[in-house]
């Protein structure tokens, strides 16, 4: 007889003390660098210990301040239907964030447009499996960088009701995007009494935050709004080499930011998160693709659920310069590994190609399906003197056929995978790799055909174009293509 398989291993409570205590003597011994002089003399002026340019936290406050942020909020969409509780639950979904670049299957890349900004909110808005929309899906190279914030944002906003998500910016960028959505949903005082819009924040590893973030943290802290702080530590050159480490110096940066938003605004919602990478030692490039990423994401979610903390890690990760094998194996191995340990938010979940250097069309659209499987493995199977079906069984007997019984007539369509993209059947006189390409399109294309725009009061949305307008940018004349 073999032995049994081991069960899912998740870090033991001891293992996480010992990464904690470490998070916490690098917090009180060495502290954050705070690289701007307003901001140290603010933290000073509220009751954080300064010493020249860092900040550091005694045991007792960063119990306090620990102890300010919720354990889990609502994140509330502009149709309510979409409203999302992240930090209780199952895992939420974004998708890739952040990419300047589009990358065809072979991949050859160009300049992300507007027109592709615009398509991936579409896209993000049809699919079921996406919680958040917005962001930087696609930075636009054809829109001004300095309204390009307003143009992202603007586009979300119209194109899409589901819940909202932000982008880092200076001060007076925040302020547009905040007063931006605060039109959409009601005004200023409904955006103020609810968690609407969310915010990605990241230190500058090691151990640093800088101007825009700090300014980022104060302005979504005004405003009563959620910010993720996610720090973007590669293990062997912005971090230590060993993994251990890697995450304890990522827990600190994390816990340093969210101590400093709940000093500068107590109970702000946060999420704690983990965007650990692991690195190429030939070349010291990032590896988003690497089994060490997905290792990291698992730890990220257990020192959440120590600290009662919502998580955010990434998903359908990958190192692979086109749409290849390597792009499916590694997206799959982070994906289902941050699903499995219920990160509570997960982005980055389709589209990403190269490490983070470009964003796909066709590898968004494979991305969903790798996330459809995770979903129909993690649902399991009903056990039951029904799903046993003895007598179904015996009606067919031995060398009987189960596929023209009325039982699988019924259940045919709901009861079994049927992928869109992966290949089965006839080829229809194309090669594997065209067949494969020409689903993900055919795909794509009736998802966009799909697509509906919501519903907006006319009221509402001149509004927001009055304030595109005052703000330089006008609507009507954004580079849309159709």
């Amino acid at each position: 007889m073999t032995d049994p398989l081991p069960a899912p291993q998740t870090p033991a409570y001891e293992t996480l003390e010992k990464l904690d205590h470490m998070a916490r003597q690098i917090l009180e011994q060495i502290g954050i660098r705070i690289l701007s002089r307003p901001f140290l003399a603010l933290l000073s002026e509220k009751g954080l210990s300064v010493t020249e340019d860092r900040v550091v936290f005694s045991p007792d406050q960063i119990t306090t301040l620990l102890a300010r942020a919720p354990e889990n909020f609502t994140l509330y969409a502009v149709n309510p239907s979409h409203d999302i509780t992240i930090g209780s639950g199952p895992s939420r979904l974004a998708a890739g964030y952040g990419c300047a670049s589009v990358m065809d299957p072979d991949g050859n890349l160009r300049g992300a447009i507007f027109q592709d900004h615009v398509d991936l909110v579409k896209l993000v808005h049809t699919s079921e499996l996406f919680h958040i929309n917005g962001g930087i899906l696609a930075q636009p190279s054809d829109v001004d960088p300095d309204s390009s914030h307003l143009a992202m944002m603007y586009a979300a906003l119209k194109y899409s009701d589901k819940c909202i998500f932000g982008i880092q910016c200076n001060r007076q960028r925040m302020e547009e995007i905040m007063a931006l959505a605060a039109i959409r949903i009601g005004g200023k005082e409904a955006l103020v009494h609810t968690p609407r819009v969310l915010t990605m924040i990241s230190p500058v590893s090691p151990l640093q935050a800088d101007q825009t973030g700090l300014e980022a943290l104060d302005v979504a802290g005004q405003y009563h709004q959620p910010v993720i702080i996610s720090p973007g530590v590669a293990a062997g050159t912005t971090g230590p080499i060993d993994l251990a480490g890697n995450v304890a110096m990522a827990a600190a940066e994390a816990l340093g930011l969210i101590m400093i938003a709940q000093t500068l605004h107590p109970g702000t919602p946060v999420v704690f998160g983990l965007q650990c990478y692991g690195s190429d030692m030939k070349t010291g490039n990032i590896s988003i693709g690497s089994p060490a990423y997905a290792l990291q994401a698992k730890y990220c979610a257990a020192l959440a659920r120590y600290y009662h903390l919502p998580s955010r890690a990434g998903g359908a990760t990958t190192d692979a310069r086109n749409l290849s094998a390597q792009a499916g194996y590694e997206s799959m191995l982070s994906m289902f590994t941050a699903m499995q340990n219920q990160v509570s938010l997960i982005v980055h979940s389709a589209g990403i190609l190269d490490s983070f250097a470009a964003i796909s069309f066709e590898k968004f659209i494979m991305d969903l399906e790798i996330i459809q499987m995770i979903r129909f493995y993690m649902d399991d199977m009903t056990v039951d003197d029904t799903t046993l079906n003895l007598d179904l069984i015996r009606s067919v007997g031995p060398g009987g056929l189960f596929l023209t019984t009325m039982d699988t007539m019924k259940k045919c369509r709901t009861h079994s995978w049927n992928p869109a993209v992966a290949l089965r059947g006839n080829l229809m006189n194309m090669s594997p790799g065209e067949k494969f390409v020409k689903n993900i399109q055919d795909t794509r294309e009736r998802m966009l055909a799909q697509y509906r725009q919501p519903e907006i009061d006319p009221a509402v949305l001149k509004n927001m174009d009055d304030f595109m307008h005052q703000k330089g940018v006008d609507p009507d004349t954004l580079p849309l293509y159709y």
